[in-house]
């Protein structure tokens, strides 16, 4: 029986990074409404993100210095994530936000693809049934309706779920043999200099002059910090495929701590939809376990 529990618990904790990710990007909509702008939001929470990394490693007694052979690589995974972060900014802003985060989640369409064409995992009946569930799921938790697109703006949200599924892929190749921790500081510190760069570089960095906007980008800090570190110290564990239809919880998350907090209305078609996204999940986790 404790067996059983524990293959669980790092999908739980997985269930509590879509929240943490989700509550984030409620938090960034009273951020963006009292000023605080994308790259400031970006800078912050890349930044935080590293250092939260930085404490854990403080606390494992692992050593950051000298810079390991292997460093290099993980470079790359922190340009993946800089590059979605921007992508999925330049989508929301030329389509409906909407249609550009639904757009985004057929990232795990995609990590499914690459995770089979790397021999990871087979892409089976089973598995592109649940990608197809949770995805029409979120089409309705999302609200999107038929309308005119944006050819650039979709190539900058189809460029964001490539980026963010190439990362999350890669994340168990690239640096092998750095521990979990060590390998996603590397990631996070190298998106946060990016970042910083851009800042010092285009002049963009202002934090916020009310206490509105201080409460927003605090949120949207915390809960991006914790839930990035959680996602790419679970990743290892749980496997690229189950970890992206996971988190296809977040935009249900959103959704939900949106109405909790904010008073924002939920039709009964995005109840339906929050209902299918919940139940693939469980069940695509059950089915795997008795396969």
């Amino acid at each position: 029986m404790p067996a059983r529990t524990n293959t669980w618990l790092p999908l739980f904790a997985l269930f509590g990074v879509a929240v943490s990710l989700g509550a984030g990007h409620v938090a960034a909509r009273l951020a963006f409404a009292n000023g605080v702008n994308v790259i400031t939001a970006a800078t912050v929470r890349s930044v935080c993100a590293g250092l939260l990394l930085l404490v854990l490693l403080r606390l494992r007694r692992e050593a950051v210095l000298p810079l390991p052979p292997a460093f290099g690589s993980t470079i790359v995974l922190g340009v993946l994530i800089a590059a979605q972060t921007v992508c999925i900014q330049v989508a929301v802003a030329l389509m409906p936000v909407t249609l550009a985060i639904l757009v985004f989640y057929t990232y795990p369409f995609l990590t499914g693809v690459a995770a089979s064409l790397l021999g990871d995992e087979r892409f089976t009946p089973r598995l592109a049934g649940a990608l197809l569930a949770a995805f029409a799921g979120l089409a309705l938790v999302l609200g999107v309706e038929p309308q005119p697109v944006s050819v650039w703006g979709f190539l900058a949200a189809l460029g964001a779920a490539a980026a963010f599924s190439a990362a999350i892929v890669l994340t168990p190749r690239l640096a092998p043999g750095l521990s979990t921790p060590l390998r996603t500081f590397f990631m996070l510190a190298a998106t946060a200099a990016i970042f910083v760069a851009a800042s010092a570089a285009t002049r963009a960095f202002h934090l916020p002059a009310t206490g509105a906007g201080w409460t927003g980008l605090a949120g949207l800090t915390l809960g991006y910090s914790l839930g990035i570190t959680g996602l790419f110290l679970l990743l290892p564990r749980l496997g690229a495929v189950q970890t992206s239809i996971v988190l296809n919880l977040e935009p249900v998350a959103v959704a939900t701590i949106a109405w909790a907090a904010l008073g924002e209305a939920l039709t009964l078609l995005q109840v339906a939809g929050a209902v299918v996204v919940v139940a693939t999940v469980i069940l695509f986790r059950t089915t795997a376990r008795q396969s």
